[in-house]
């Protein structure tokens, strides 16, 4: 079989699985660079580790633009985005044998850059506030900061919304996206978000995450604001951009940088909440177990980083606001 028939049929087998339309993309774009860095369309059966293992080199040093994003420079990727790539080439080569399209699973005599660890840099009460204030107005421009206009106060109060929402549930920016105003108990401050997976009805884990009276509060002024109707509508998405079209991935992302960026900040994303939320929790007395349920992890290697990063923090407190140090005893 040709690599282009088995990607297809590859692909429409993980579609009827129900695989996450985020999933389906990623997959389609690893196959992509991988037909295009073979050349041709050899047959599945004749392709090669070696050729895999020089695909993921080629990946590490060639810098590549990111897809759909404009004006972001091209880069290197990173070590956790080719892990990735070479799970998704596992998991064709498994489909393949498990089908009867190959004999020999390939891919796993190729081993995986082990990923660096994640990054976490939370964001402090500073930051939060200029974003909040940020959200009141439009950027202006650099050349005339008085045409900094005001925004209309549904548009204004969404984006408050978002991120109230965002630094009070820890939730990531898929949940955030797919949750509709029927997961939404403002009353009872819970909101049920559905994690990474899969779509198909009753596919994929769901977990109940909380969210302070304050936050509660401005939910129900945005949706008022938004539309008189906005409870009886309760299968309408949470958040919705001007027109009525809910938010993806993709726009929310480009949201959020687009506030930063009217707030004076660098490098504004909602995994900056996530983090944000983590460290504040632990450093508020949660528990890392409470924690991992609230972020929805699956072990507690990530909810572990938190707790370090959260004991260096009140470590570094506790000796700027020592009594004994501070009065020399």
């Amino acid at each position: 079989m040709k690599l282009s028939q088995s990607i297809q049929l590859f692909l429409l087998d993980k579609q009827v699985a129900g695989c996450s339309p985020n999933t389906l993309r990623n997959y389609t774009l690893t196959l992509r660079r991988l037909t295009a860095h073979l050349d041709g369309d050899p047959q599945l059966a004749d392709i090669t580790a070696e050729q895999i293992r020089g695909f993921l080199r080629q990946l590490m040093t060639t810098r590549i633009a990111p897809a759909g994003i404009a004006k972001r420079p091209a880069r290197t990727l990173s070590a956790k985005t080719i892990r990735n790539i070479h799970t998704c080439l596992s998991s064709l080569w498994t489909w393949a044998i498990k089908e009867g399209y190959a004999a020999d699973h390939i891919v796993q005599r190729v081993d995986a850059p082990e990923p660096e660890p994640p990054v976490v840099e939370p964001l402090s009460r500073d930051q939060v506030k200029q974003l909040l204030n940020a959200t009141a107005f439009s950027a202006p421009w650099e050349r005339s900061p008085d045409t900094q206009t005001e925004l209309p106060a549904r548009r204004a109060l969404r984006d408050r919304a978002i991120l109230l929402f965002l630094l009070d549930t820890g939730v990531r920016v898929g949940e955030l996206c797919k949750l509709c105003i029927a997961d939404v108990d403002i009353s009872a401050g819970t909101a049920t978000v559905s994690s990474k997976g899969r779509l198909n009805t009753g596919a994929g884990k769901k977990r109940l995450v909380r969210f302070s009276p304050r936050t509660a509060k401005l939910l129900a002024r945005y949706l008022i604001a938004r539309d008189a109707t906005g409870y009886r509508d309760r299968a309408q998405r949470l958040f919705v951009d001007r027109d009525d079209r809910p938010f993806d991935r993709r726009y929310l992302a480009k949201h959020l940088h687009r506030l930063g960026r009217r707030a004076g900040l660098n490098n504004i994303h909602a995994h900056r909440f996530r983090h944000t939320f983590a460290i504040n929790f632990l450093r508020n007395g949660g528990n890392i177990y409470a924690l991992q349920d609230l972020l929805g992890h699956t072990s507690l290697e990530m909810v572990r980083r938190y707790a370090r990063l959260a004991e260096v923090d009140i470590a570094e407190a506790h000796r700027r606001a020592s009594v004994v140090t501070n009065w020399n005893l």
